[in-house]
């Protein structure tokens, strides 16, 4: 059975989610593109988002289309909720600049490349003593 969606639902749901990202309608507009005015016309309930948009909000907001649109999921969403601290992170990149963005990467991709050589080490380890 198909749960009714309720734009009015909907929206708070989205504008929840966005604040606690702590991103702004202009974030979205130049994140995905939609207008701020479109925004508040979604938030508050008076449209519903259209198929494209609202695919473009579940890939910003990390989450199902399914949860936008009723609040449920298949998949785990608890898997890809995001704490403030990762918030903080997000929108401390999105303020610099397109160098700085690059090699913030290259320093995530050396952080992980250890991590994967620890986790690898403390296996080997494991097995060696069982």
């Amino acid at each position: 059975m198909v749960p009714d969606i309720d734009a009015i639902t909907v929206g708070k749901r989205i504008c929840q989610k966005r604040k606690e990202l702590k991103l702004t309608q202009t974030n979205i507009k130049e994140s995905i593109g939609i207008s701020s005015g479109n925004m508040s016309e979604i938030e508050n309930g008076k449209i519903l988002p259209s198929a494209s948009n609202l695919l473009r909000l579940s890939d910003l907001f990390n989450c199902s289309m399914e949860w936008i649109l009723t609040g449920n999921s298949s998949n785990h969403e608890n898997s890809n909720f995001i704490t403030s601290r990762e918030a903080d992170l997000v929108e401390g990149f999105r303020k610099l600049s397109e160098c700085e963005k690059n090699e913030l990467l290259e320093i995530l991709n050396l952080k992980l490349r250890k991590e994967k050589e620890r986790s690898l080490s403390s296996n080997l380890k494991n097995e060696k003593l069982a």
